[in-house]
């Protein structure tokens, strides 16, 4: 059964190529595995109605572009996770999901909820793909460090060399950011087996969320999300960011050389904050996950989207909000760096090639800037319209300066020494603009740029996917996208299609 998504053409901002329910949110993506050539993707999930439960989304697919909604199998539903089911991740084992989450779960009394009052509760349950079994509890807070608040989750299991791991975000006391790891001989009985920290006195962010093993051409990363680290020029420009610490080992072997394990008084600090490498640089990015599907790629989604940004800017869909971003399969560049890249089954979406031209342009004249010391000249501007307010474009070979506009409401600006995403517009809802140094770059320039822009989501894949920026934006009408260039580079493009919708069953 298709499901209608019925809206206005302006001022719903409703996706045609990433996934949204119906009503309520998406955040997190949870529990990303392939099962017998079906792709099941979940997410943190909150209804708006009949209630506000936070639990797991599921969906279901065999090509990345045909998607069965499947319902929220994983809700609170038991005293250890009455206060949410919350992020987690999946691995395969004997033909079955094994599913991992944390169940939160809030003591009565007089608490705080960070340091005392709060159980972070390591649920599993194995699913077939359609059927959920029942919540076991594998992990509790007495098998945490005596040094961690109660602010334990997202638990990242694999199995490596016969023998099983799980690594746990954490915030230790005193406000640090940490990563805990556990081994298993069955995945139902852990034992700590390990951490990680920052190496500086300082802390490097308070809490280390949704912690990750990416392991590429041999080598292994360790993913996380430090929460508030304080934004620096060109870096941590978000309230929370995201990146990950290349490893002269593997995550095991680096996390396992923890000397005091349960003993410590802190998390084993073994990670250079120097050596962290932020993966994207836009307005909404967050939460991703990574996981090897039976080709033998690695993919990696993200939510498109951040907590705690109440302050800061406003996601104005009602009744829906937020998505996550394409599926991006991972590879290393000749640096050594981890690449992001739009899974190649989404390019079955391609409509008819779009030609740029100076005639293509519309309704863009003079000179446009975020400043008025940083204008730019458009009159050697080329550019496309494109039905439905989505795009797939592609430059490459960049020679020098120029700018990508985006209706009149969104620049991306490409300097020697910085690119600049900007809004120019109330389409921001109060983002103003972001930067990535160009040193930030292997090459140490921008040599080529892919934009996705789907009605009210913006994916830029920055020389073959070593940086991103993803953002939403909010354009008056997205009945129509108009995209002028001014680089001096091949430009290739085309009007996107839409995904297809079911319900299962």
């Amino acid at each position: 059964m298709p499901i209608n998504y019925s809206f206005n053409q302006k001022h719903n901002w409703r996706l045609k190529f990433h996934l949204q329910t119906e009503s309520g949110d998406v955040t997190d993506p949870n529990g990303l595995c392939q099962l017998n050539g079906v792709y099941h993707f979940s997410h943190q999930h909150r209804r708006l109605w009949p209630d506000a439960a936070h639990g797991w989304a599921h969906w279901t697919s065999t090509d990345l572009v045909n998607w069965q909604w499947c319902g929220s199998p994983i809700m609170p539903s038991c005293e250890l996770d009455k206060n949410g089911s919350y992020s987690g991740s999946a691995t395969v084992h004997d033909g079955q999901m094994w599913c991992y989450y944390t169940g939160n779960q809030l003591l009565p009394g007089d608490h705080d909820y960070d340091y005392s009052g709060r159980l972070a509760n390591e649920i599993l349950v194995v699913s077939d793909g359609t059927n959920y079994g029942e919540k076991r509890l594998v992990l509790g807070n007495e098998g945490y460090p005596a040094y961690c608040s109660c602010h334990v989750r997202d638990p990242k299991v694999w199995e490596q060399d016969g023998r099983w791991y799980m690594l746990l975000g954490a915030r230790a006391k005193g406000d640090r950011g940490a990563v805990l790891l556990y081994g298993s001989e069955d995945g139902l009985s852990w034992k700590l087996a390990g951490s990680a920290t920052n190496t500086d006195e300082d802390t490097f962010g308070y809490m280390w969320e949704c912690p990750n093993r990416i392991c590429l051409d041999g080598r292994e990363f360790l993913l996380v999300c430090p929460q508030g680290v304080p934004k620096r020029d060109f870096s941590f420009e978000n309230v929370h960011n995201t990146g990950y610490f290349p490893l002269s080992g593997t995550v095991v072997d680096t996390l396992g050389k923890d000397p005091k394990l349960m003993d410590a008084d802190g998390p084993y600090p073994c990670m250079d904050p120097k050596d962290f490498v932020e993966m994207d640089y836009g307005f909404d990015f967050y939460a991703p996950q990574a996981f090897e599907d039976e080709s033998g790629r690695t993919l990696l989604v993200g939510w498109v989207g951040l907590p705690d940004i109440e302050t800061q800017y406003d996601n104005p869909t009602r009744e829906w909000t937020h998505t996550l971003t394409v599926p991006r399969v991972l590879s290393l560049n000749e640096a050594g760096n981890i690449c992001q890249w739009p899974a190649p089954e989404i390019e079955v979406l391609h409509g008819e090639p779009a030609e740029f031209s100076g005639q293509g342009l519309h309704g863009t004249t003079g000179t446009v800037g975020s400043a008025k010391n940083d204008e730019y000249e458009l009159s050697d501007a080329i550019g496309a319209t494109f039905q439905g307010g989505t795009c797939d474009l592609l430059l490459d070979d960049i020679k020098g300066e120029g700018r990508i506009l985006l209706n009149g409401d969104l620049e991306l600006m490409v300097r020697k020494d910085l690119v600049e995403l900007a809004f120019l517009s109330p389409a921001g809802a109060y983002r103003t603009v972001r930067r990535l140094s160009t040193a930030k770059l292997s090459a140490g320039a921008v040599q080529s740029l892919r934009l996705l822009v789907d009605t009210s989501v913006v994916e830029i894949y920055v020389n073959g996917g070593e940086k991103t920026f993803t953002t939403r934006w909010y354009p008056e009408d997205i009945s129509k996208l108009h995209v002028a260039s001014t680089l001096d580079a091949e430009h290739r493009a085309w009007t996107m299609g839409s995904m297809t919708y079911g319900i299962r069953g």
